[in-house]
Formats: structure tokens, C-alpha cells, sequence
């Protein structure tokens, strides 16, 4: 009978929505020990690149887009803190004139957050990031040198808003995030170092650069809106996301920008992690 009472704790938390303040309800039997929300996105986005180590023009096009996100809420001492892990790639085919290029990029982000409550709907989260990126811009047709290759990573300040607002109901979820690179490295050959002088020629010098918002300027934007929804018996949470990506560097001679606008579609899950020892009240970290 105990088991069978713990499993409906369970099954009530699981079906229970969202109260104003963003609180999961919890027993004294059971308690979670933390909530994660995980949530895939997949969408197209817009493509503007520039690199003057393959080009001097712009190269304008379309691509796919996808992310997944992780965001749980996590203790540490005596304060509480939100952890959010992204993962997010795009790939994506250019023009310009006769000229094509294919571009593909790939994105990890890892960051924590101290939440600062405003009111019952409203949380504002600053925190810091650390940030990894590969990825290549190609043009087949390019002669000695048609691919550059991109490599950095950097330590980013982020902040986010969270906004809670019911909608016949149902408690609907806005969210705006922005991430700022402050200080990093990246690979940077100098301008018609061909990558075969650099790799087996081993002549490597320099092509390791300091980055800072005057080398290189770049932000990102999200803005996503959770739709609770239901289907018959079923209930999910649709999410519409937004994403202005804006990288730009000026590093050995060498202007580079990617500017990606994408709008995704994906649907989000919330996971209650439970463990018997050392319990904690846990709260949606939304």
C-alpha cells in the first residue's frame, strides 16, 4: 500500500499544472529532488555571412535550424541556482550570384543563473556562460583556399526574463534570453595563410587570437513563448522560439560576420527527478 500510495504522489504532481508563482506542489511523502525541462526545437532560419578570408561579398540564403535545451533547477549552498545547457546547429546553403556557399555551425552552451523574483508572474535570471563553437564556411569554387574554418570559445555574460500570464486558464510562458561574449579565444589565420602551411607546414603562429566585444561584437537574442494545449485525453506544451544570432570578428586582417535569424517549433517536458535521501523542496525553474 505504501508503494502504491508513492506512485500516486507521483501520477498527481506529474498531472498537476503550474500554479501563479511557478511552484510545483509536493507530499511529504515524496518530494522530487529537482525538475528539469527539456525541450528539442527545430525550425529554418535565415543566412547573411561574410568572410573576407574566401570572399568580400556577402553570401545570403536559408538553412535548417535545430537546439535542444536543458534547464533545471539545482541547490548550491545556501542559495538556489537555475543550470541551462543548449545545444543548437545549423546548416545551410548561400548565394551569391553564380557562386554558392554551404555553411554549418554548431553551438554549445553551458549556462548558471542566480533568479531574482520580481513578483508572482514575473523572474528576471543574470548569470554567466561558457560558450564552444565549430563549424566551416564553404565555397566549392573558391580555388586555394574554399573553406574557413571556425573555432572559438569564450566566457559570455546571459540574463533572462521569465513571464507567467494565463490565457483562458492555462498558464502561458514568456521568455526572453540574451547572451554577451566578453572574453575568449578563437582560430584565426592570418589573410591568405592557406590552411596546408598551417597543418602540415606546422606554420601555426598566430592563428590563436584573444577575443573581446571590440575584436569581436556578437550577441545573441531568444524569445519563446510556451503554449499549454490539449488534445482529447492528452495534455503538452507547445513552444514557439524566436533566435537573432549575431557573431561578428575583426582578427588579422580578416572581417567575418554570421547573422542567423531562425524561428523554431518544438514541445517541451518536464521530468521530476525524485531520490528518497537528502530531500529537497524543488520549484519549476520557470
Amino acid at each position: 500500500m505504501r508503494l502504491t500510495g508513492k506512485i500516486m504522489a507521483v501520477i498527481a504532481m506529474i498531472a498537476m499544472p503550474l500554479t501563479a508563482d511557478a511552484q510545483i506542489a509536493v507530499t511529504d511523502s515524496i518530494m522530487p529532488e529537482r525538475i528539469v525541462v527539456k525541450s528539442s526545437q527545430y525550425g529554418i532560419t535565415s543566412l547573411n555571412n561574410l568572410d573576407t578570408y574566401l570572399s568580400g561579398y556577402d553570401f545570403k540564403g536559408m538553412g535548417l535550424y535545430y537546439s535542444h535545451e536543458n534547464f533545471r533547477d539545482a541547490r548550491t549552498g545556501s542559495y538556489r541556482w537555475k543550470y541551462q545547457t543548449v545545444f543548437s546547429g545549423s546548416l545551410g546553403y548561400a548565394e551569391l550570384g553564380n557562386n554558392t556557399q554551404i555553411a554549418g555551425l554548431a553551438t554549445y552552451q553551458w549556462s548558471g543563473y542566480h533568479p531574482f523574483t520580481v513578483n508572482s508572474r514575473l523572474k528576471l535570471l543574470a548569470g554567466v556562460q561558457i560558450q564552444l563553437e565549430g563549424g566551416a564556411l564553404y565555397i566549392p569554387n573558391n580555388g586555394n583556399n574554399p573553406v574557413s574554418l571556425k573555432l572559438r570559445t569564450a566566457l559570455a555574460a546571459t540574463g533572462m526574463a521569465i513571464y507567467h500570464f494565463p490565457v483562458k486558464g492555462k498558464d502561458w510562458v514568456a521568455r526572453y534570453q540574451i547572451d554577451i561574449p566578453l572574453a575568449g579565444v578563437m582560430f584565426a589565420p592570418e589573410f591568405g595563410q592557406s590552411y596546408y602551411e598551417i597543418f602540415n607546414e606546422k606554420k601555426s603562429d598566430g592563428t590563436v587570437a584573444f577575443s573581446n566585444p571590440f575584436n569581436c561584437p556578437s550577441w545573441k537574442h531568444t524569445l519563446s513563448l510556451d503554449i499549454p494545449i490539449r488534445y482529447k485525453r492528452h495534455s503538452t506544451t507547445l513552444r514557439l522560439s524566436y533566435v537573432a544570432d549575431f557573431y561578428q570578428s575583426e582578427i588579422n586582417d580578416i572581417r567575418c560576420h554570421i547573422y542567423r535569424h531562425a524561428f523554431t517549433f518544438g514541445f517541451v517536458k518536464t521530468i521530476l527527478k525524485v531520490k528518497e535521501e537528502n530531500k529537497i523542496k524543488a520549484y519549476s525553474p520557470y
